[in-house]
Formats: C-alpha cells, structure tokens, sequence
C-alpha cells in the first residue's frame, strides 16, 4: 500500500505491506510537473526496497530503473541544469542505482554528448532494413525471414524498396537536408548478393548520400553471407563499417540456436574484411547463451581478442515473446546467476583491448537484468547507434520493419512503423508511399 499525505510544505510518501517492512520519504512542493514525477520516483522506490526488505532479495544493479534507454534520464538531466556530479547522486539516490551503474551511466552520455546537434532534423539519419536471412535463430524476436521459405518475396521486396529509396531521396533534396549516417541492418543485408546487392548499392548512394554523409554501415552479421566479391562491392560503394557476428565461438552452441556458420567461417569472413581493406569492423557476442556458462565467454573473449576487432557490442540474452527459444524454455538453460560475471569479463576484455562504452541499452527479460553495451576503440565509434539509442536526431527508416523516427525541438517524438512481412512491406509501399512522405515532410517544415 502507498500513502501519500502533507505535512508543512512537503509531501511524504509512505510504502508499507500490511504486517510488513513500511519505508517512507518527503519531497518539498513545487512545480506541479516536477512534483509530480517526484512523487513517482518515490513510490517506485518504496515499493523497491519494500520488496527487498520483505522478501529478502538481492539489491538489483540497476535499481529502480526498467526502461530501455536509461542515458536519457542523464541526457535530461545535464539538459536542465545539473552537474556531472548531481547526476551520479541523483542516480545513487533517487533510482537505487548500484554505484558500479551509475558511473557507467555517466561515461557513456559524456562521451555521447559530442554527437548531439542543435537541429534534430539536420542532419538526420536514414535506416534501410532488410528483413532476410540465411536462418532464423532461435533467439531471434526481429524481422528476420529466411531465404528458404521466404525467397520468392525478395523480388518484389527489392522492387519496392527502390521505389522507397527513390521517393526519400527526392524528398531528401526537396527539403535540402543533410544525411549523417546511413544504415543497412536487418535480418541480413548481405543475405542479398551480386548484381541485386550491387544496384542496391548504387541506388543508396545517388539518392541518399549527401556532401555530409560521414558513416556508411551494413549490417553483415552472419558471416556465411560473406564473400570477397560481396565486400567487395561494399568497399566499392563506400561502406566504413560492418559487423561480422560470431555471438560465440564455440560450434556447437552455434548449430543449437540455428545459426548456419561456424568459428572457421567467422575467422575467413573477417580475414576477408580487413584483405578488402573495410576500415571499421564491429563483432557481436550474446552472453547466456543456452548451455554457456563463463569459460565459455571467456574462450569467445579470447578467440575475439585475437582477430582485434574495432568494436565490440555485448548483449546479455533477452528471450522475446517471438523467439523459437520463448516457446521452448524448459530445453534453456540461462546463465543468470553468472551474468553479472560475464558482463564484468566482457567489460575487461574490451577495455583491455583499448574500447571504451558508448552506447547501452536494456531489454525485458533479460541476462540477470543487466544490459546490452557498445564498445569502441577510438575514432570508431557509431554515429547512427548513438542518435538511434538516444532520440536526439530523425531517423527515416526505409525497407522492411524499419521505425521512423520524427524528432521535434523539444524532443518530443512520432514513430511511423514499416510493415516488418516483405510481402506486406510491398503492398504497403503502393498504397501509402505518398502519405509517408507527406508525413515526413510536415514534421520537417513545421
């Protein structure tokens, strides 16, 4: 139960269970807003510590704080006034924040800040997602459709992206906006492979690069897709930055969760890379992977360390709702109780390797409630992560399952979602291109 009542000026929150541990403390009145989204952060902490005096659980690292993007709440902060030191107290204090997350929270938004723009609508960034893949992994919740039962859609899908990328292009200059970052995720864009990827290519480059354009990224995540001629044709056009995603190193962990490859065809894919002369090259891993526990990270880690990546982004193992391994969990077995030290052996290696955190986020449902992060080594980090993680800039999402992201002055957002199905995505593009693109161009001119 929570009582909120008023006593000279202040408010006091109280948090007790009937018969159980209470925890009470007072906010001064003010300003309605701010009172207000006080008196919450209070309740949610009451009823936090409440539970962990109660039932006797852990203090969780993160505390009260479960949204995704938890840099916005520095972001706000250090916009309104507060000092790098305020935050971290505010953090210790208002959120229960371990002190161990709240300077990673620090590091990372001070690193971040240099990418901020005055305008959020220029420069802006462009999305281009590309919903195939060789296999569908098993832990995999995003718009991922595999070639073997999905290939007779990709035609259409390309026809229609074009159609996409030819109407943002000519908007694009309409409007005379400048294009920072460019992204092709997924699924798989090199799931798509010779004269189809190369008039891809070629397309993005006439319609949507701008003088300004200073980061080119595919998403070439599984290193089966991978050929010399494939990068190729990515250095060719221009692209700075892929990922080549081994997620582990062990063989029989990638044949369990569905993915087509092994170590051997990560180690050629990126040997085939840096040949091509690719300057930037990002490795994803997933820690809590079913059946690994921390020698398994550690060998990953070590097998990494060897091939000395650019970045490397960890993720802690989140099971969706629309993954195959949500819908088998008495087959997994996650690592929780050691994700804590997982996360910590990831965190040294790569600031061993000279990296540093640049972007995090956090997921429902996921490794021990920690987080997923980012790492770079110097000069090499991504632009498009950090405008997408953290709202500061328009994103226009092209092809399957992209979000646009429409970002006003005072940060408020809209979101525009693309139909994740290629088929979908197709009919979609014929019946409401135009009212997209009107969309977008009113949010620009207001």
């Amino acid at each position: 139960m929570t009582v909120r009542t008023q006593v000279q000026g202040e408010l006091i929150i109280s948090v007790f269970l009937e018969g159980g541990q209470e925890w009470s403390a007072s906010v001064k009145e003010g300003d309605a807003e701010d009172e207000e989204r006080r008196v919450k952060e209070l309740v949610r902490l009451g009823i936090h510590r409440v539970f962990q005096a109660c039932y006797n659980l852990a203090p969780s690292p993160w505390g009260t704080l479960t949204g995704v993007r938890p840099t916005k709440i520095v972001h706000s902060l250090l916009d309104s006034g507060s000092s790098w030191h305020q935050i971290r107290k505010t953090l210790l204090v208002n959120y229960d924040l371990s002190p161990k997350k709240a300077d990673l929270l620090v590091d990372v938004a001070k690193r971040q800040r240099a990418f901020f723009h005055s305008d959020p609508n220029n420069p802006i960034g462009i999305y281009i997602g590309i919903p195939f893949c060789p296999t569908r992994c098993s832990y995999c919740s995003f718009a991922a459709y595999p070639l073997t039962s999905h290939g007779h859609l990709l035609k259409g899908f390309l026809s229609a992206l074009r159609s996409e990328i030819r109407a943002v292009g000519a908007l694009l200059r309409e409007l005379n906006r400048k294009v920072e970052s460019i992204y092709l995720g997924g699924g798989t864009p090199t799931t798509i492979t010779g004269s189809n990827l190369g008039e891809l290519l070629s397309l993005i480059e006439k319609e949507l690069f701008t003088a300004d354009t200073k980061e080119y990224t595919v998403e070439a995540g599984r290193p089966e897709t991978l050929s010399l001629e494939t990068l190729g044709m990515l250095k060719n056009a221009g692209v700075q930055r892929i990922s080549i995603n081994p997620q582990t190193m062990h063989d029989q962990t990638l044949e369990s969760v569905g993915r087509q490859h092994t170590t051997d065809d990560v180690r050629r894919a990126y040997s085939w890379a840096r040949q091509v002369g690719i300057p930037i090259i990002n490795m994803d891993i997933i820690l809590g992977l079913p059946g690994e526990g921390l020698g398994h990270v550690e060998h990953t880690l070590r097998e990494i360390g060897l091939l000395e990546p650019d970045n490397l982004t960890v993720h802690s193992l989140s099971v969706k709702r629309a993954s195959r391994l949500k819908k088998a969990l008495d087959e997994v077995y996650i690592a929780h109780a050691e994700g804590e030290a997982m996360v910590n052996l990831a965190r040294d290696s790569a600031l061993g390797w000279g990296m540093t955190p640049y972007y995090l986020y956090r997921q429902r449902h996921i490794l021990g409630g920690l987080e997923n992060i980012g790492y770079a080594r110097p000069e090499t980090a991504s632009i498009y992560n950090v405008q997408m993680m953290e709202e500061r800039q328009t994103i226009i999402a092209l092809g399957g399952g992209g979000m646009t992201k429409l970002v006003s002055s005072d940060l408020s957002l809209v979101r525009h979602a693309n139909p994740k199905c290629p088929a979908t995505y197709s009919q979609h593009i014929t019946d409401g291109l135009t009212e997209k693109m009107n969309q977008i161009r009113t949010h620009i001119l207001e």
